[in-house]
Parts: C-alpha cells; structure tokens; sequence
C-alpha cells in the first residue's frame, strides 16, 4: 500500500510539473484594466459638410485638448484643422476606410477597441502592482493622416491610429513601397503597432554604450516579446513581417543558421552592413548561404526573441517591466542558456 501511495504522489507530481511547464511567462492570465476612451475623430467630422464642421469641432475642442494644438505657437487650430479636413484627398482616403472597415473586421471600430482592450488587460497584468511605470492609456485617437508617417502617433496619455495607414498591401497608396514593406499596411497590424509604441515607453533610458550585433537584435527583440506578451504569439510574428510559413522555416532550421552565428564570430561584432544584414527590414536575410533567399528578413532579430524567451523561461520570476529594461545584453544571453 506504501508503494501504491509513493508512485501515486509520483505520478501527481510529475503531472504537477508537467502542467506548471505549459504556460510560459508570458502568457499570464489577464487583468481587467481601465476602460480607454476610444475616439473615432474620422468618423465624427469627416461626413460632415462644410457648413456643420466648424461647429461640431468648436463642440469637440473642449473635450479633446490633444487634437486642438495649433502647429506653431499663439496659431489657431482652426488654420490648421479646417483646411485638413476638406482636403478631398483626406475625404478619398476616408472613404477607402469606410471600404475596408466594411470587408475586414479587424479595423471596425468594435472589434479594433476590443483588442486593443484585451492586450491592455494582459499588459496590466504583466506590471503588477509597480503600476506607476506603466503607460497611462487613456484615449485612443482614429484619423485620417493623409498616407503621412507614422504607422502611430503617442503621447503621454493618448494614441493616435492614422486608420489610413492600414489599408492591405495592395492599396494603391502604398504603391511605391517595397513588397516586403507593404505587408505593414494590413488592417491587422493596427493593433500590433500600438503595442509597439507602448514597449518603448519602457526602453532603457539614456544612449546605448553597446553596439553589437547581439545588443541590436535583442533591442530590437524586446518590443517582438512585448508584443507577445500582450497580444499573443500570431501578432509577434505579425510584428517581424512574418508569415506561418516564415516562422516554420527559422524553426526548422534555427540550428543550422545559429550555427552560422557562432561560427562566423558574429555576435559581438559591430558591423553596420552586418546589421544591415540581419536586423533592417529586407526581403530576406543574408547569411551567406544557398537557402538565403528563402530565409526571412530580419532572422537577427528572430534570434534575438528566441533569446529573450529562453531568459524568461530560465528567470520566470522576471517581469516584462525588468526584461525591457536589461540593457546588458551579454549578461542576459549567458543567462538565457539559449540552445536551438
């Protein structure tokens, strides 16, 4: 009976274990957190003519500071907003947004602030009780940009969604931009490149003293980990420019390009072209190799999520707080244990 009784609280140990070992770091349960306003500035005015427009912005101004900042200093916002909105490239672009909005649920307004909602639950999850570095979201902006940089607009407290920079890669607007580049432009990055702009709210402050490649796809690396972190693995991918498929080819052959890595010396090498090859966008990294036109842009910085999440799996007592801060990154590699 002792026998039965030990293998039993060894078999539920092991089961234990095993079921402690499923959910990684960073994927914790959510929070509930505190609503954001979302504010659908296109879609208040932009349908308006010219009569009705200044004074339902007049009725808005009030409410909505942020939007009412003239662009020099003693100006009137209305120089600016007015001509703005009645610029009938602005009004073509809307009505292209109206056109997406209505064939892909990602960029309704519903289902946008949902998701948005749903990585803001895991990010407050993430910080815990040290609540005061978190980003204070309290609005959330859609408007028109005019296909104007950037992909999104943040200040302290406000997010500004430029809608018509998320049109689909084959929007003519988008036209003189490189193949690879255009994927940026789907309706279902909107919500990544938010959280891409959150995540740098909690880089390390002050000028980096390293500039290695390994320092640079780990900088690069930790907004991919914060994204995952908040709003799942399919929207990291999605934040390289990666499809399925590019995923499945760096997993099925992440030994034989680590390899290359630790062959050729190249992590504590401090090359631009180098980083050229293996961090900047590109339609496919360079290693050197006869599969490298099938190796997707940006491995380097791949490598470096792959080492991130090694870290937090060896340190799960880590907070996403302290791993986007830890700026050094050899420290960080010898203790990720990182072996494909």
């Amino acid at each position: 009976m002792k026998q039965i009784g030990s293998n039993l609280l060894l078999l539920l140990g092991i089961g234990a274990a095993f079921s402690g070992c499923q959910n990684d770091p960073w994927d914790i349960a959510p929070v509930e957190s505190e609503a954001i306003e979302f504010v659908a500035f296109a879609d208040s005015v932009l349908p308006l003519d010219s009569a009705s427009l200044l004074p339902a912005l007049e009725h808005l101004a009030p409410k909505y500071s942020e939007l009412f900042l003239p662009s020099v200093q003693g100006g009137d916002w209305r120089d600016d907003l007015l001509p703005y909105l009645q610029d009938p490239e602005v009004k073509a672009l809307y009505q292209d947004v109206l056109t997406v909005q209505s064939e892909v649920p990602a960029l309704q307004n519903a289902e946008l602030l949902a998701t948005i909602q749903a990585g803001l639950d895991r990010y407050d999850a993430h910080m815990g009780s040290n609540m005061v570095n978190r980003y204070p979201a309290k609005r959330l902006y859609t408007y028109v940009s005019r296909n104007e940089e950037p992909m999104v607009l943040i200040a302290p407290e406000a997010v500004f969604l430029p809608l018509d920079r998320y049109l689909g890669a084959n929007h003519p607007a988008y036209a003189r931009e490189s193949a690879y580049m255009v994927q940026q432009h789907q309706p279902e990055n909107a919500p990544v490149e938010i959280f891409k702009a959150i995540a740098s709210w909690h880089y390390p402050e002050g000028l980096p003293s390293d500039f290695t490649l390994l320092a640079s796809m780990l900088s690069e690396a930790k907004s991919v980990l914060f994204i995952q972190a908040t709003l799942g693995d399919a929207a990291a991918r999605r934040s390289l420019g990666y499809s399925s498929g590019d995923q499945s080819f760096l997993e099925e052959n992440e030994a034989e390009l680590w390899g290359i890595f630790v062959s050729q010396r190249w992590l504590f090498e401090d090359e631009i072209d180098l980083k050229r090859k293996l961090i900047q966008p590109a339609p496919f990294s360079k290693f050197g190799t006869p599969k490298d036109r099938e190796i997707p842009g940006k491995a380097g910085v791949w490598f470096g999520w792959q080492i991130l999440q090694s870290y937090w799996r060896q340190h799960p007592e880590a907070s996403l707080q302290e791993l986007m801060a830890f700026d050094n990154a050899q420290s960080l590699f010898q203790q990720s244990g990182y072996r494909p």
